[in-house]
């Protein structure tokens, strides 16, 4: 990756210009040359890499899905195929005319940069979970990314941090662990609820009176709502960094509601918008500027979902990434399921005036829109909305949603557990009413208790909880 003070204020044409030699290194330098699934592709397409000249003639490329690159029980070795072999050994050295202290200087591909050093995980929430290859290449480039993360989001080594994501094999715990270590700053890893528990979590956060807090956004907003029950303070929290989960900008608003009324010493939220296969996070400014991509990193295109045609600026669409800089598991095209809702920018930011593309909106699932069966036919339900207003309410503590069949229908059960205090027999048909009047649905609302609820969402037991279970087709 590139210098961060130089590519965040390059003006858009250059940072173009940057991409297509990047992309054209990796097509003819790597994947033609050392990657078993895109040169087979290639051969089989009839695709010449060196006449990939332009961002626009990537679309000349197929594009890669999820199902293209997740594990075969029929070829344990299928995700391979989507890793860079090292260089053979003398491959492309040529000698470098110039003086050199010690003779002329060898050039080349480094056969360090392709070793193998650790494996990341996909989330798994639409397949089986995908091991993502990196080496100590891709571990420098996610701490940079990091690392310019945290400096967007005006993170310093200052700031005492508390890092509630979940403990796993996943990009999203390490780019933090790594960003604090890169930085400097005081930080506990505590592995989430899952390692260190909500209370310990709260207690850490009051005792070491950290400014800092970096929590998925359901866990994040349970916490707050909780944090009077263990009797701890968040006098010294300034700020919050969801992420890990997608994050409405009606979430953001509820966090900073709740700091607010905790008493917090500031109410600074800010969204980090992770993809596992993107190796790195991108983060927002502020709330509502949207993501701020390492162009040097990974170049973004937004598509229509289903036509796959290339969207322009500002139209909503599906997030598809095509790695520039990496090594390990390397991706082509790759459709990630992810809707942002604004498209994307190459205009610079007007909050912090970087020059970086910029992803806007919120970021929404594919897999969390349905085709439903209705008494009139077939209807479409956004769960993404469902899990906005849920989120955003002040009487729900804990929620998640069931998608039932019967003969004649398909119905949405709902099934919540109100925060301490709230009548619960008021807010059952409250709040009936009013998704009855959002989603023109057969639904129901039903009360369950927190343990009840909180097992089956994995409160601290997944590495995001799971609001959403499509019983259709059992």
């Amino acid at each position: 990756m590139q210098a961060w003070n130089k590519i965040s204020r390059m003006p858009a044409p250059a940072i173009k210009k940057l991409q297509e030699e990047l992309l054209g290194k990796m097509l003819t330098e790597e994947l033609m040359v050392r990657h078993p699934y895109y040169k087979a592709l290639f051969n089989e397409k009839g695709i010449n890499p060196a006449e990939i000249k332009s961002i626009d003639d990537l679309n000349k490329i197929p594009f890669t899905e999820k199902a293209d690159i997740v594990p075969r029980e029929d070829d344990l070795l299928h995700t391979k195929k989507f890793v860079l072999e090292p260089p053979a050994e003398g491959e492309g050295k040529e000698k470098k005319k110039g003086f050199s202290l010690f003779g002329k200087k060898e050039t080349g591909p480094d056969p360090g940069d392709y070793t193998f050093h650790t494996l990341y995980f996909s989330a798994g929430r639409t397949a089986k979970p995908v091991p993502i290859e990196y080496t100590h290449y891709d571990l420098d480039n996610l701490k940079e990314a990091g690392m310019r993360a945290f400096e967007i989001m005006e993170i310093t080594r200052d700031d005492t941090l508390i890092n509630a994501f979940t403990y796993a094999p996943n990009a999203h715990f390490w780019q933090t662990f790594y960003s604090t270590i890169g930085i400097g700053s005081t930080a506990l890893q505590t592995g989430g609820g899952k390692v260190l528990g909500l209370e310990k979590i709260l207690k850490a956060l009051d005792s070491m009176e950290a400014p800092a807090l970096v929590i998925s956004p359901g866990y994040g907003r349970f916490a707050l709502l909780t944090l009077d029950h263990f009797g701890f303070s968040a006098g010294n929290l300034e700020k919050i960094v969801l992420g890990i989960d997608f994050t409405p900008i009606a979430v953001v608003d509820r966090i900073k509601a709740l700091m607010k009324e905790l008493g917090a010493k500031d109410d600074q939220v800010r969204r980090i918008y992770f993809n596992s296969e993107a190796k790195s996070g991108w983060a927002e400014c502020a709330p509502g500027f949207g993501y701020h991509t390492n162009p040097d990193h990974i170049l973004v295109e937004i598509v229509d979902p289903v036509t796959g045609e290339v969207l322009s600026e500002g139209e909503p669409g599906e997030i598809v990434i095509t790695h520039l800089d990496t090594r390990g598991t390397v991706l082509l095209r790759f459709k990630t399921g992810d809707i942002a809702t604004g498209g994307m920018t190459t205009e610079p930011c007007p909050n912090c005036k970087r020059t970086v593309p910029r992803i806007l909106g919120d970021i929404e699932r594919k897999e969390h829109i349905y085709e439903l069966k209705g008494k009139e036919g077939i209807v479409s339900f956004n769960g993404n909305h469902l899990r906005r207003v849920m989120f955003a309410r002040e009487d729900v503590l804990l929620w998640y949603a069931e998608l039932n069949r019967t003969d004649s229908e398909d119905t949405l059960k709902v099934i919540v557990k109100g925060v301490s205090g709230t009548d619960e027999e008021a807010l059952l048909p409250a709040l009936k009413d009013a998704l009855v009047g959002e989603f023109n649905l057969a639904l129901t609302v039903e009360g369950s208790s927190l343990d009840a609820v909180a097992n089956k969402i994995g409160l601290e037991k997944n590495i995001t909880e799971q609001n959403f279970f499509d019983n259709r087709m059992n």
